[in-house]
């Protein structure tokens, strides 16, 4: 199924992000997972794509492939263009093909040292190609503007492009500042962009993971996020409980402000879904989970 026929429809929807084992594939540690996560009844999941022609790339279909499959779910496959060649891209396209895959998100991806790549510079330049080959096309959006962007607006604008190329929805960079998130939706809706956007929310499972975040993302932190790093900084299982109230609350009150769609950052952890499910649910947000 088509993911732009499952979000933008109706209130509260809750979808799912996972990524490829690092090693080898374990048929059976994915399918516990993604078992657990159909369990949840999300709307859809998607399945991260490394960088740099790893091999864990063909696992990305692979699962994306079963999740459909075997659970029922609707399911994205990333592709990040940057690093790779057109035939490397058109290689992949048709192999997602060749597996029934419906729906593709189109990513830059970062720019791996060494790596030739040349086909692509922006995720914009693979959406036509996609819509033609009749993906249903998703592209990244970002709250607080990409750490690469002179300012948000800028970043507002590609959308806008990226939706006008083709894409029927967006998936957020994690925020964990609301206050960031209703600003950008503003902007968002401003500039007359149609297609559903998916608020991304990362839960918190430790300081180097957050850390590592900024870094990265160029994220905020709000005030309540450095104090619960710092209460249990050495609490494991403490500062996984308190980052999962904390997401549980955030998604809360996007919803109560007219967001839509969530997706949650899993970091392939089921019991993190599970508990920010049992949280929304008796908070009277997932009624049929």
């Amino acid at each position: 199924m088509k993911i732009n026929q499952v979000i933008g429809k109706r209130k509260g929807t809750l979808s799912f992000e996972i990524f490829p084992p690092k090693g080898d594939f374990n048929s059976g540690e994915v399918r516990e997972l993604l078992s657990s996560l159909s369990l949840l009844n999300p709307s859809y999941i998607s399945v991260t794509y490394s960088a740099g022609g790893s091999k864990n790339n063909s696992f990305t279909e692979e699962i994306a492939s079963l999740a459909a499959a075997e659970n029922h779910i609707p399911s994205a496959c990333h592709i990040t263009v940057i690093n790779s060649s057109k035939e490397e891209v058109n290689n992949t396209i048709d192999s997602f093909q060749k597996r029934g895959i419906e729906n593709v998100l189109a990513l830059r991806g970062d720019l791996v040292e060494g790596a030739t790549g040349g086909g692509y510079t922006h995720a914009s330049d693979i959406i036509p190609e996609l819509v033609k080959r009749g993906f249903c096309v998703g592209a990244s959006c970002y709250p607080e503007g990409h750490p690469a962007s002179a300012a948000l607006s800028d970043d507002i604008r590609y959308m806008k492009l990226k939706e006008e190329l083709g894409a029927s929805f967006f998936v957020s960079q994690l925020c964990f500042d609301n206050r960031r998130f209703f600003e950008f939706f503003r902007e968002v809706d401003r500039t007359g962009i149609e297609a559903p956007v998916c608020a991304g929310i990362m839960p918190i499972m430790s300081k180097a993971q957050v850390n590592r975040m900024i870094y990265m993302c160029a994220v905020s932190l709000p005030g309540e996020i450095i104090r619960i790093l710092n209460r249990y900084e050495d609490d494991k299982e403490g500062l996984m409980q308190a980052g999962l109230d904390y997401a549980a609350k955030q998604i809360a009150e996007l919803y109560d402000n007219g967001v839509d769609d969530i997706h949650f950052y899993t970091m392939n952890r089921a019991e993190a879904a599970v508990g920010l499910v049992e949280r929304l649910t008796a908070m009277g947000y997932l009624k049929n989970a």
